[in-house]
């Protein structure tokens, strides 16, 4: 859910002396700021941990408590000395939380610690961005009701939580300095916020961008079914730059294979649950007279009635034929329903290893 803007349209209070008009001259606009406060305490290193591909990463940095402690503080309105429309000033007021110049610190510590990562692991592009990506995927999705304006990136990461533009800010940040061109998506009917990254395919409606959604790990290029409220994105977005850099996603196509195997076995589990409820009540109602038969055979041998005895055992021999052969069709639909979930719920929940999940996927597809 995104925060609230608030925006004051100030008064320029102009004084006229002496034959001379002098004044309190402003800019158009006056966004957040940070002003750091000294004597803040250190804060020690803090730690991440979260899964990437095979494994798991860590990230540990210290950031500048003074930059944080004044992020805190900061007055977090926008003043407006002129009526500027809504798609001018939305832009200058997040932006003014990405970019802060007191931040430049925070984010060159922890590129620092997401490139060592990167050349460890060999990561080429595509690879990375999907390990920032899930790095602020995996900060704790959390609306604080009593904050009810964005955080700067800095507070996000030291309070280890946020809301779905306290983590937009964030990642669209660190792309955009890692030299991928960036931007957010403000979803303003909706009250949501995502990122996007310049990509050559699965571009998000209208846009050159991919869609990333930072509120849970998900894939880059494919937009949430809904939101966690239930909500669906139906609007087109304000698209804000943040970062224009030469960068771009190229897996599109591995996205595509993964989005159409989730796809694809989503409806064969829902077909062959509605196929496996009917032929459970089949075969329930066949196991119900076979038990009948079963019972009047018994009756007629305790009481001598051999020849009616001798004429019911073909057909209940057919029956249970019959029977077996429904409940081994019975199943292999039920073991093909229990892969086929297996294979799913693999994909939704691998969404941090892009390169093992289109493996997956397209031996499915390919099945």
């Amino acid at each position: 859910m995104l925060h609230r803007i608030f925006t004051a349209l100030a008064l320029a209070v102009v004084i006229l002396t002496a034959g001379c008009m002098g004044g309190l001259l402003h800019p158009p606009v006056v966004p957040p700021a940070i002003v750091p406060i000294d004597g803040a305490p250190p804060m020690g290193a803090l730690v991440y941990t979260f899964p990437f591909e095979g494994g798991e990463e860590t990230i540990r940095i210290e950031p500048d408590p003074a930059a944080y402690t004044g992020a805190k503080a900061a007055d977090r309105q926008l003043y407006l000395y002129e009526d500027l429309a809504r798609e001018e000033w939305i832009p200058i007021y997040y932006l003014a939380f990405a970019d802060d110049p007191h931040q430049e610190p925070f984010y060159t510590d922890l590129l620092a610690a997401l490139r060592d990562i990167r050349e460890r692991e060999d990561l080429d592009g595509d690879r990375y961005i999907e390990l920032i990506a899930v790095f602020v995927q995996s900060i704790p999705h959390k609306t604080d009701t009593l904050a009810i304006e964005p955080k700067f990136p800095i507070e996000t990461y030291v309070d280890g939580e946020g809301d779905c533009d306290d983590k937009s800010l964030l990642l669209a940040a660190l792309l955009a300095r890692e030299g991928y061109g960036t931007a957010l998506f403000y979803f303003g009917e909706e009250e949501h916020m995502a990122v996007g990254v310049k990509s050559v395919g699965c571009c998000y409606l209208n846009t050159s961008y991919a869609y990333i959604e930072t509120t849970n790990i998900s894939y880059v290029g494919i937009p949430p079914a809904a939101l966690a409220d239930g909500a669906y994105l139906s609007s087109e977005p304000l698209v804000i730059p943040v970062g224009d850099g030469d960068g771009f996603y190229t897996a599109s196509g591995e996205v595509a294979v993964i989005e159409r195997a989730l796809t694809l076995s989503r409806d064969r589990v829902e077909e062959l649950n509605e196929e496996l409820v009917v032929r459970t009540r089949e075969l329930e109602a066949d196991g119900e007279a076979l038990a009948a038969l079963d019972a009047r055979m018994t009756e007629l041998s305790r009481a001598g009635y051999i020849r009616e005895y001798n004429r019911l055992v073909s057909e209940y021999n057919r029956l249970i034929s019959a029977y077996n052969r429904a409940a081994e069709a019975y199943n292999a639909m039920l073991g093909e329903a229990e892969s086929t979930v297996n294979l799913h719920n693999y994909l939704a929940g691998h969404a941090h290893d892009r390169p093992g999940s289109y493996l997956r996927a397209l031996d499915y597809l390919m099945g």
